[in-house]
């Protein structure tokens, strides 16, 4: 009897805490449940337009789902509990439920009142048929609400009706919500929560095996979808638009992507002539997806597959080194003697394929590029030719020959050397007597003494035959014209051996402030003592500022007007060169600029040096490639400041000033009606000052504004009082 006493204590205890939370709802779902609905659409509920629209299908046919909507209420004794509800729909997939079902006032059978949500005791709105089953209104499916009570216990359930017969409602696909209401004794309880209708039911889709894919002349053949897809299907997405998407078997799992997008297409080479097990994958519009397998065959019925022809041009000083770019010709004659000229296709390497041969007993192949030909050429090259025709550095390698050639004579002189020069500085586009590439025949050679003498040609003659008689490489060898250096920039390969670039070169200008209307000569300085073989530079200045009246030069010898060129207003392009070194010593101008100015101006803001077209670069007489770069010099007083601190403060402020020759100062403080609150005027300072503004000149919190004169340079800026 004692151990039964604290047990029934315990009981009481209980009773009387869940009598005082009564009436209780024991089953308030948490968060937004998912009622995963595999059954199939039913074209007869859910399908009234406007009212009823799918977001993801374009349709007014909404998938439905059956789904259990109840509370299980613990009740206070004495009495029953009043129940009630209200179901909040997205008919539209708006992600707004714009509809209610109020079990204060139910639709008749067959109805829901659509866009009644927001109206006062949800009344009203527009009369929505969710039930079109051929069969009396009566026999429709109507909400109704259910409880019962066992024990302490009251349950709700939310069912569809139609004659006797109560089930599961099946509502439209969507995220909708329930409101339930619950009232015993004066004490409200509530259950609130969304859930989302989803179709999970997967696609349906069969596959055929044992279909053959064939090689193209480029020995790649292609697997589509529509190859190995029997039948597709699904119960709610129709077919167009469902999502197609393949793989070979065990690449992945799951639904093919490649870069977020379906794959819908399989390629194989060459190297793949075999069966492959495939994966035929079918997704609806809300991401079920569902694969069949299929067994494939890729053939080389028309002996594509048979090794092809490459034709390729590599650089004549590097034989691994191939030239990009190059479009590779067969040239034919027909019987009426009509020329014809057929492009071969090229691959990413550089190399064409011949894949087909013309109705004609022979061909020729032959290669061209006429295309970007500043690459590689630079005024060290004119240097070097200009060394090779006086005989102080004569050339070493034949190609370098026909790279000088700029007007293809047949010799080099110094007219190929202008020739180039007016396509360094602009004047010409491309050269007017030559393209820029020149190709060969790989295996001609020409003459040690004057290359330029022999005959190389630069196409190759063939008798048709089948294409698996030819050598699989017909190669050529390729010279950049104007690159006797080598240069050139491949575009994907770097073929080439950049010449090493040394430590840059400065040419100094003063840093001055020029008046309107002002002209003057201003000296381009080299900081160092050399000797010098030439440079190339483009200036970049502002035409709206200044006017280039001159360019002229009193300690390089042979500089004139012809290696200047202005391509376009605001850009000048320079270029000279010397056979021999010519000696500067540091601090003499190598040029002179007569600038005059538009306005007033500093001469660092509107002159710059562009890379654009021309590389600055400079020679010296060690061969070097040096770059260029140009330092603007202080010649005259000026003035530094520095920002007021402490800022935002609480008392008074420092504003650190310096000057490189003696400025007079003149500071003032103002509020921001303008009234001026403090004024320091010094004498002229030379170097580092402090400038206080004492608390007292800021008596209250807030912005206030000071303006600094040193010299003949102003500054200003704001200070926050806290």
């Amino acid at each position: 009897m004692q151990k039964r006493l604290p047990c029934l204590f315990l009981c009481l205890v209980i009773s009387a805490v869940l009598s005082a939370q009564c009436p209780m709802i024991v089953n308030c779902p948490q968060g937004s449940p998912v009622i995963c609905d595999v059954t199939g659409n039913d074209a007869v509920l859910w399908n009234d337009a406007p009212y009823t629209w799918s977001q993801l299908i374009q349709t007014a046919d909404l998938y439905e789902g059956a789904v259990d909507l109840n509370i299980k209420i613990l009740k206070c004794p004495g009495s029953t509990p009043d129940v009630s509800f209200t179901l909040f729909l997205d008919l539209d997939n708006d992600n707004l439920q714009e509809s209610a079902v109020s079990s204060a006032a139910l639709p008749p059978p067959g109805i829901v009142f659509a866009n009644n949500a927001f109206n006062p005791g949800y009344l009203g709105g527009d009369p929505c048929s969710f039930d079109k089953r051929a069969i009396p209104d009566s026999l429709k499916f109507r909400f109704v609400l259910e409880t019962s009570n066992l024990g302490d216990t009251t349950y709700a359930l939310l069912r569809w009706n139609t004659g006797n017969q109560d089930i599961l409602p099946r509502l439209p696909e969507g995220k909708h919500r329930i409101l339930w209401r619950v009232e015993q004794g004066g004490t409200v309880k509530y259950c609130d929560y969304s859930f989302r209708i989803r179709d999970c039911l997967d696609p349906v889709i069969t596959c055929t095996s044992g279909i053959t894919v064939q090689t193209d002349s480029g020995g790649i053949a292609t697997l589509y979808v529509n190859h190995v897809m029997n039948t597709a299907s699904d119960n709610s997405t129709p077919f167009s638009l469902l999502q197609f998407s393949m793989r070979n078997a065990g690449d992945g799992s799951g639904y093919p992507l490649h870069n977020g997008q379906p794959v819908t297409s399989l390629v194989y080479t060459c190297d793949e002539l075999e069966s492959h097990d495939v994966e035929l994958w079918v997704r609806d519009a809300l991401g079920n997806a569902k694969s069949c397998a299929a067994t494939i065959n890729v053939a080389d019925d028309d002996g594509y597959c048979h090794v092809l022809p490459a034709v390729c041009a590599a650089l004549y000083w590097m034989d691994t080194a191939l030239v990009d770019d190059v479009v590779c010709h067969i040239l034919w004659v027909d019987t009426a003697q009509n020329l014809h000229d057929w492009p071969l296709l090229t691959y990413a390497d550089g190399c064409a394929i011949l894949d087909t041969l013309p109705p004609a007993s022979s061909f020729s192949v032959m290669p061209e590029k006429n295309t970007n030909p500043l690459n590689g050429v630079s005024t060290y090259d004119l240097v070097l030719i200009s060394r090779h025709i006086l005989g102080l550095d004569p050339f070493d390698a034949p190609w370098k020959w026909i790279a000088a050639d700029a007007n293809r004579s047949g010799s080099v002189t110094t007219f190929d050397v202008i020739e180039f020069r007016k396509l360094i500085l602009g004047i010409y586009d491309q050269l007017p007597a030559n393209t820029s590439w020149r190709f060969f025949t790989a295996d001609c050679e020409f003459p040690a003494v004057n290359p330029l003498s022999g005959y190389c040609p630069s196409e190759q003659t063939f008798f048709t035959m089948p294409l698996w008689n030819y050598p699989p490489l017909i190669q050529f060898k390729g010279v950049k014209i104007g690159d006797v250096n080598g240069t050139v920039i491949l575009n994907s390969v770097q073929g080439a051996s950049q010449e090493e670039r040394s430590a840059p070169v400065t040419c100094a200008l003063p840093d001055r402030v020029l008046n309107a209307g002002e002209s003057i000569d201003i000296p381009m300085m080299l900081t160092e003592t050399g000797a010098w073989l030439g440079f190339q530079f483009g200036l970049r200045y502002d035409p709206e500022q200044i006017v280039l009246e001159m360019v002229d030069s009193d300690n390089l010898p042979e500089f004139d007007g012809e290696a200047l060129n202005e391509p376009e207003p605001g850009l000048l392009q320079c270029s000279w060169y010397s056979a021999l070194p010519v000696y500067v010593q540091a601090n003499d101008a190598m040029l002179h600029l007569r600038l005059k100015a538009k306005r007033t101006l500093r001469l660092k803001d509107v002159i710059e040096l562009s890379d654009l077209r021309l590389a600055s670069e400079m020679y010296d007489a060690g061969e070097h490639i040096r770059p260029f770069q140009l330092q603007f010099m202080k010649t005259e007083n000026s003035s530094t400041f520095y920002p007021a601190y402490p800022n935002p403060t609480t008392g008074g402020v420092t504003i650190p000033v310096y000057s490189d020759g003696p400025a007079a100062i003149n500071l003032q403080v103002t509020n921001t009606s303008g009234e001026v609150l403090f004024r320091k005027n010094g004498q002229p300072i030379t170097g580092e000052q402090l400038l206080e503004v004492p608390e007292t000149t800021m008596p209250y919190t807030g912005v206030y504004f000071w303006q600094l004169q040193i010299g003949d340079q102003h500054h200003s800026g704001k200070i926050i009082k806290n």
